[in-house]
């Protein structure tokens, strides 16, 4: 009876919450306003709650890649709240100028689920770094490689000890990994991203026990070979 009587009633007013608690700043209101009502020509206030098409207005919303989702539903106030989850990316792939800086407004982030995300012109996240030819040609991160280092990205992004260490990947067009290393500015040499945990174990197991006086000691370490660490 109660939802009879919300059915007809009209909507109110837009309630839109994103989860900013995320520390994700892609979208605000006035960006879900604008894609729920088609940039203001398909207005909702005022219509009956029951001619509002929920799922369309969801998928509305989720046209924004940095969005990951979307729940519009109708409360006792007769306000259409929209809840907006946005991506968490894991990782930015970066190209660069001839000069060897950073181009800002090229790339693209990868999500948990090895997806390409466009960057935003309003909000830049804070994530791990990629770069290399490896990833020029590909849509996501799906295939038997991609996968691969999908999974090495999701390791190091969280493992604390690895997070607050590697600042980028470079991975070659086959799929070889180097990674840049924060303390030390080492590069290590990490092969196929496979046997990532034996190797990365390896690795802090030497950064400990060897290099933890010496940060700089080597600038180039490789894990690359099963059951050795070779230094220069």
């Amino acid at each position: 009876m109660a939802e009879r009587k919300l059915s007809k009633l009209r909507c109110k007013d837009l309630v839109v919450k994103v989860d900013y608690e995320s520390g994700m700043r892609f979208v605000n209101q006035t960006d879900v306003e604008k894609l729920l009502t088609n940039n203001g020509s398909d207005p909702l206030q005022g219509n009956k709650h029951s001619e509002l098409p929920l799922g369309v207005l969801e998928q509305r919303v989720k046209k924004n890649k940095l969005v990951k989702n979307c729940q519009v539903f109708r409360d006792l106030d007769g306000n259409l709240v929209i809840e907006v989850e946005q991506e968490k990316p894991l990782a930015r792939w970066v190209t660069s100028s001839r000069n060897g800086e950073w181009r800002k407004t090229d790339g693209f982030y990868i999500n948990e689920e090895g997806s390409f995300l466009p960057l935003s012109d309003r909000f830049s996240a804070r994530t791990l770094l990629v770069s290399g030819p490896f990833f020029q040609n590909l849509n996501d991160l799906n295939g038997k490689k991609g996968k691969s280092v999908l999974d090495l990205i999701r390791f190091v992004t969280t493992d604390a000890f690895w997070q607050a260490q590697v600042i980028q990947l470079i991975v070659d067009k086959e799929g070889e990994v180097e990674l840049l290393t924060a303390l030390g500015n080492q590069r290590v040499e990490f092969g196929l991203a496979e046997n990532i945990e034996p190797k990365l174990t390896k690795l802090r197991i030497f950064y400990e026990e060897v290099m933890h006086t010496d940060w700089s000691r080597y600038s180039k370490i490789s894990v690359k070979f099963r059951d050795q660490i070779v230094c220069e």
